[in-house]
C-alpha cells in the first residue's frame, strides 16, 4: 500500500470518528437541543461521501493486491529458475562455462587468438586452453559441484552443516583428481590444470571447513580458482601476451628495417654503376669530339671548298661531369656488396 493511500485512509477514519462523536452528542442532548433538519441533511451527505470514498479505497486496495500478487508470482518463478539452475547438473555446467568465457573476455583475452574452447586434451575435452608464448598453454575446466553445499545452507544444525561442507570438500577433491586422470595437467605448461569453480561462496565455505582439501588438490596438480582468482590470473596472462606481441612486432620492424637498409645499399650500388658508366660515356664522347675537331673537320672543310658543298656543323664537347656519391653513401654500397 502506498503512503498516499495510507494518508487517505487515516483522514477518512478521523472524519468517520468525528461523525460518530457528533451523533453521540446529538443523542445526549434533549429534544430541545436537536439540530434543525438542514443539519441532518448535511450529516447524511457527509456519511454518503465517506461511504463513497471508502468504496473507492477498497477498489484501489483490491487493484494493488492484484499487482502485488502478480509481482510475488514473478519472484517465485525467478527463484524457481535459480533453484533449478543449482539443482540441475547440466544447467550448472552451462552456467560454469558461460561465466568462464565471460571472465576470460573481461580479463582481456580474445577467443581464437588467445584461447580456444572445447579442445581435445588427453582423454577428455577441456573447456578452455589458453595459449602462451613459446607453445605453452594453460588448461582450464569449469566444474560446479554444489549438492552438499546446498544441503548445508538449508541445515539448522551446526555440526551437520560442518559435516556436509566437509563432504562437499571431498567431492571437490574427487572432481579435481578426475581432471588429472584425463591428462589435463600433463598437457598444461607447468604440469597443473586449473579447475574453475564459478561460486566464490562455495570455494570459501569448503576452504574454511576443509583447509586440507586445497593442499591435497595442489599436491594432485590441480589449482582451484574462484571467479576472483581466475580473473587475476587471466589479467596477468593478458598483460604478458600484450607485451609479447609488442616485442614480436618490434622484432619484425627491426627485421624489416634491416632488409630495407640492405635493399637501399643494393640500389646505391646500381646508381653508382650508372654514374660510372655515364662518366665513361662522357669521356668517350668528348674524345670523339676532339678527334672530329682536330682531324675529321679540317679534312671535310677542304673537301667542301673543292666540291662546293656546305661544311658540317661543328660538334661541341660535354663540359658537365657526373657527380659522385658522398662518402657516407659509399658505406651503403659496401654493405650491399658485402651482402
Amino acid at each position: 500500500m502506498s503512503v498516499e493511500t495510507v494518508a487517505v485512509v487515516v483522514a477518512l477514519a478521523v472524519a468517520a470518528g468525528a461523525v460518530v462523536v457528533a451523533a453521540l452528542l446529538v443523542r445526549r442532548r434533549g429534544p430541545a437541543e436537536v439540530p434543525a433538519p438542514p443539519r441532518d441533511e448535511v450529516l447524511d451527505a457527509k456519511v454518503t461521501d465517506l461511504a463513497s470514498k471508502l468504496a473507492s479505497i477498497e477498489k484501489a486496495l483490491e487493484a494493488q493486491k492484484a499487482v502485488l500478487e502478480s509481482q510475488v508470482g514473478g519472484i517465485e518463478q525467478k527463484v524457481g529458475t535459480i533453484t533449478q539452475l543449482f539443482t540441475n547438473d547440466r544447467a550448472r555446467g552451462n552456467w560454469g562455462e558461460i561465466s568462464l568465457l565471460r571472465i576470460l573476455e573481461l580479463g582481456g583475452l580474445d577467443e581464437g587468438r588467445d584461447f580456444d574452447t572445447q579442445v581435445q586434451v588427453g582423454s577428455g575435452t577441456a573447456d578452455v586452453v589458453v595459449h602462451l608464448p613459446g607453445d605453452r598453454r594453460i588448461v582450464v575446466d569449469a566444474k560446479f559441484p554444489v549438492a552438499r553445499y546446498l544441503e548445508a545452507l538449508a541445515c539448522d544444525d551446526a555440526d551437520e552443516r560442518q559435516r556436509l561442507l566437509v563432504s562437499q570438500g571431498r567431492e571437490l577433491e574427487r572432481v579435481g583428481r578426475e581432471l588429472v586422470s584425463r591428462g589435463y595437467a600433463e598437457a598444461a605448461s607447468g604440469g597443473y590444470v586449473v579447475m574453475y569453480l564459478p561460486s566464490q561462496a562455495v570455494y570459501e565455505a569448503v576452504a574454511a571447513a576443509s583447509p586440507e582439501v586445497v593442499e591435497k588438490l595442489l599436491d594432485a596438480r590441480v589449482v582451484v580458482a574462484g571467479p576472483t582468482a581466475l580473473y587475476a590470473l587471466v589479467a596477468n596472462v593478458a598483460a604478458l601476451l600484450t607485451e609479447h606481441r609488442a616485442l614480436r612486432q618490434a622484432d619484425e620492424i627491426l627485421d624489416q628495417t634491416r632488409e630495407l637498409h640492405k635493399r637501399i645499399g643494393t640500389f646505391v650500388g646500381h646508381l653508382a654503376g650508372v654514374g660510372t658508366n655515364l662518366a665513361r660515356t662522357v669521356a668517350a664522347f668528348n674524345a670523339a669530339v676532339g678527334s672530329w675537331t682536330s682531324r675529321l673537320s679540317p679534312q671535310l672543310a677542304r673537301l667542301s671548298e673543292l666540291s662546293g658543298s656546305p661544311e658540317p656543323d661543328p660538334l661541341e664537347p660535354v663540359d658537365d661531369t657526373v657527380r659522385e656519391l658522398p662518402p657516407e653513401d659509399q658505406g651503403l654500397r659496401a654493405v650491399s656488396d658485402g651482402g
